[in-house]
């Protein structure tokens, strides 16, 4: 299990990347996010959140990025509900009670719904069956 400050650093990793799609270095979680804690020991946090295999580091030189069990993790035991508003709530029940019969219907539905609430492109790939 990761402590505060490690949940804290992955956080900011998770967000700051969300919102720049670009790796992320200790500074610049220091700075933009008003960590208390020293470069250097971010990059150690960074580190071990690394060998844990919730980040990923792209190149030698460049900053860290969240892993699928980063990515897991921050949905699972960081992302706040109070940052989904009531009517977002509403919306998404609306939308994921529509009847379906086919499994790509409701991928449809799922996909669009998300990319119309985050304003990102949502992108869904099925997988081969047996």
């Amino acid at each position: 299990m990761l402590d505060k400050r490690k949940k804290e650093i992955l956080q900011a990793v998770v967000d700051e990347y969300i919102n720049t799609a670009e790796p992320v270095s200790s500074a610049t979680l220091v700075e933009k996010y008003g960590l208390n804690y020293s470069s250097a020991t971010v990059r150690n946090e960074l580190a071990e959140l690394e060998n844990n295999g919730y980040l990923d580091k792209p190149h030698t030189s460049s900053g860290r990025v969240p892993s699928e069990k980063g990515y897991r993790f921050y949905v699972d035991e960081l992302v706040n509900e109070e940052d989904i508003s009531l009517e977002e709530i509403k919306y998404i029940q609306t939308k994921l009670a529509t009847k379906v019969n086919e499994i790509e219907d409701l991928t449809k539905i799922a996909t669009s719904t998300l990319s119309e609430i985050t304003h990102y492109t949502t992108v869904a790939i099925r997988t081969k069956t047996r």
